[in-house]
This record gives structure tokens, sequence and C-alpha cells, in this order.
């Protein structure tokens, strides 16, 4: 289907961004010494500025309206599009083309999975994957708050919020309003980051590459090992802070900046710390008090799916990881998994069950956010409930297809759909081309929430 010149001019803009993006990083890489990955960021750079330039140009006094449907062929035109562009410099660092795409789409949807360690590339390679993942998690955010919040049920307010009002006979006139008042906030939480963490003891490129990295909940990391091996305690806590900020209901920090105040809170954050708690104290009486701490801050990595370390034994299981990866973090945030929303819906609708299993005759009604959970809401929430799991499953069976064993390819699996790419530890470094190839899909189905992916690729088959 021909695609709308508005929809062409908002591809135009990424590419445009990507471009100018790589600009600094060429004489960085120079300075480096890597010469192979100053070339890739010069041709990032050149057909970056080249397509953004020439579609924008055509496009000029583009006009209509943008409905729903064209809304979901952008949200995954772009995710498909931008880390082709954006991979040439981390093909060069990685030696092949399907290493540095794969690690591209890896970075700007936010899963952090890595097949070269950070000393394997330059600070320009390392500093350029963060810097991705940033521009990914904002794009997220806007999406988020425009795309989505269109498209959600109008009775769920999982996306409501009061930046904008969206025109939903227009989505594509929210992208401006959304991009200057998110983007600023996000800004504002990185680089106030990025200060504490360099108080905190972190080397000033560590900091800001943490802070990028954290901001976006991406799990990337200048150094390789966990983090207690390199990292201060005090800056290990200012990155606990930063990814809670980031897989936090992004729009309440807006409004808390910019306003100083907040709608009513939805229990998201008293959910997660609860769900940290619990595990920290599970850990606590399995091996004694002093797992405690690094256990709560696993297991917070884990939920917010940027997927550190914290020390250097594994305290908590991977299947637990990756099912607190599953529940993810707040529906407007840069974090992936299912998202904590809907798990609180549908564990308040089971309470509501047994309830009454107790009581028949009482009235139980299941609230959200201040608002009345009603059948079709609750419809919506169990399906997305029922696919996750589903795409698990498929994506693991094909991961293993591709030549990967079962543990390995569930791992894979898992941390890709959640984009929480750090907890499958080596088993993306093990794969060949089509295993890699198949866990870049699975990334862009977790960074579009599976189903509005679906509905993308069925937006294409059919007319506005």
């Amino acid at each position: 289907m021909a695609q709308t010149p508005r929809l062409i001019r908002a591809l135009g803009w990424c590419a445009l961004i990507v471009g100018a993006a790589a600009i600094p990083f060429a004489p960085f890489a120079l300075m480096e010494g890597a010469p192979e990955e100053a070339r890739g960021f010069m041709l990032t750079a050149a057909a970056g500025l080249f397509a953004g330039g020439l579609t924008l140009a055509g496009t000029t006094g583009a006009s209509g309206p943008a409905a729903a449907s064209a809304s979901l062929r952008l949200a995954l035109l772009a995710w498909l599009l931008t880390p082709l562009l954006a991979a040439a410099p981390l093909a060069a660092g990685a030696g092949g083309v399907a290493e540095g795409v794969f690690e591209a789409y890896s970075a700007l949807t936010t899963t952090g999975a890595i097949l070269m360690a950070p000393e394997e590339l330059s600070r320009a390679g390392v500093l350029w994957r963060c810097l991705l993942a940033w521009l990914g998690g904002l794009g997220s955010l806007v999406l988020a708050v425009t795309v989505f919040a269109a498209l959600d049920d109008p009775a769920s307010g999982l996306r409501r919020t009061s930046l904008l009002t969206i025109e939903r006979a227009d989505l594509f006139t929210n992208f401006g309003p959304a991009m200057r008042r998110l983007g600023g906030a996000y800004l504002l939480v990185t680089l106030v980051g990025f200060l504490l963490l360099s108080v905190s003891g972190a080397e000033a490129f560590d900091a800001a590459c943490l802070a990028l990295s954290g901001m976006a909940t991406a799990g990337l990391a200048p150094q390789s090992g966990p983090l207690a091996g390199w990292l201060a305690p005090g800056a290990i806590f200012v990155l606990a802070l930063l990814c809670v900020l980031g897989a936090w209901n992004f729009a309440m920090i807006y409004e808390i900046l910019a306003r100083q105040r907040a709608r009513t809170a939805s229990g998201e954050l008293r959910a997660m710390a609860l769900v940290i708690a619990i595990m920290a104290g599970l850990a606590g009486l399995a091996g004694g008090v002093q797992l405690m701490l690094p256990a709560g801050l696993d297991a917070l990595f884990a939920i917010t799916t940027s997927g550190y370390q914290t020390a250097q034994s594994v305290i908590l299981p991977a299947p637990v990881l990756i099912l607190l990866a599953l529940i993810g973090g707040s529906a407007v945030s840069t974090a992936g998994g299912m998202k904590l929303s809907r798990v609180l819906i549908l564990v308040r609708r089971a309470w509501g069950e047994v309830t009454l299993l107790a009581h028949p005759s009482a009235a139980v009604r299941t609230r959200y956010g201040g608002r009345s959970v009603t059948d079709d809401m609750l419809a919506g929430v169990a399906v997305y409930a029922l696919a996750y799991p589903v795409t698990l499953a498929a994506g693991t069976v094909i991961i293993a297809m591709a030549g990967s064993g079962f543990e390995a390819a569930w791992r894979a699996s898992g941390a890709a759909l959640t984009n929480a790419g750090p907890l499958a530890h080596d088993a993306f470094a093990a794969m060949g081309p089509a295993g890699l190839m198949a866990s870049a899909a699975l990334m862009v189905l977790g960074r579009l929430e599976i189903l509005a992916a679906i509905a993308a690729f069925a937006a294409f088959c059919t007319r506005d």
C-alpha cells in the first residue's frame, strides 16, 4: 500500500535525527584510533542527512489527516528501518553486518543485548550504543502518549496523560508537542543523573554512558562484568534510581517537573517496590541477610527491564528474573514487558473473584487509576496477558531451530521480548545470523507490545 506523504515525512525526521547524531562520533572514533568505526559513523551521517533531507524537502507542505492505521505503520516502520541506518558503526566494530544490525536493533529498542564487550569497541562505539538506546527510549515515550494512547480503550486510561489533547483524527499533529514536552523532561532527568553519577564516584565517560542507558532502561554499560566490580556503591544506587524513573510513568514525572503536581497515582510505583521487597526477603530467608541488598537490586533491574547484574554471583534464578521482566514497568515508560498496570488489573480482578467465592452476594467492582475496569477493558488486558507467553514460546522454538539449545533459546527469547537483553547473558553471542535476526524481530515485537505490531502489519494490508 502506498504510504501517505506525512508518514514518509515522519520517517525522514527519524533518518535526519540519527544522521545528525552520528556527525560528532566520526572524529571521536578517529581520536580513539578506530578508523573503521569512523567510516561507519560517516556513512550513517551521510545516509541519514541525505535521506532525511531529501524526504523532508520532497514532502514540504504535505497535508491531510493521518488516521490510526498510518500511525501504526509509522511506529512499525520506524522500529524496522531506523536501526538499519544506525548499524554501520556497530557493524564495523563487531566485524559483520548481521552482528552490527543486531546491535543496532538491540540499542534502539532499549533491549541492551550486546555481542561485543565494551572493551572490544572504541569509546565512540560504546557511547553510540548508549545514545541510540536513549533516543529509542524517547521514541517509545512519544509513541506511548500519542499513537498508543489514541488507540487505547478510552475507559482504560492506561496511557491517559495531561501532556496534550489527543487529536484522534490526525495523530501526527501530536508528535511535535509530545517530543518537546517529554524530550525536555527526559533530557533534564538524564543530565541530573549524569551529575549524580559523577559525584557518586563514576568516571565522566562511565557516568555519561550509564545516564543515557539507565534513563532508557537499556542495561548497557561502559565496562564488562557485574556493577559491584567496577562501579562505586553510591553510583549503583543512582543508576538504580534512574532505572526506576525510566520505568515509572514518565507523564507523571513531567507533571511534577513542569507543574509541581501529579494526578492520582495508579499504584505502579508501590507495586514495584513491593515486588522488589518480596524478592529481597525471599533471598534473605534462603541465603542470609547479606543477600537481601544485591537480590533487591537485581530484582529492581529486572522489573525495570534494564537487566544489570549487581554482584558477581547470581542470586535470583534466571526464570525469576525473566518473569519480573515480563511484568515490566509503566505503560508510559521506556521499560519493556507486559506493563505493570495490566498485571495490577489482572491481580485486582483475581482478588475480586476470590472475594466472590467467599461472599457470593457481595458487590465486587475492580478499579484501577480511579476508574472502574469494564469487561471490554479486562478482555483487552487478558489478550495481552496471553500474547506474551505465546510469543515467548514461539520465539523459543524459532531460535532453537536456528541452532541454539533450548535453555539458551528460552533465555534469549524472554530477554528479547521483554527488551531486557542482559538477562540472556551470553546466549546471543553463540547465535548465528538467523538466530540474531529472529531475536531482533522479537525485540521489535516487544517494543510495540506485540498486538500493536500485529495491528501495524494488518494496516499494511488495508486501506485507510
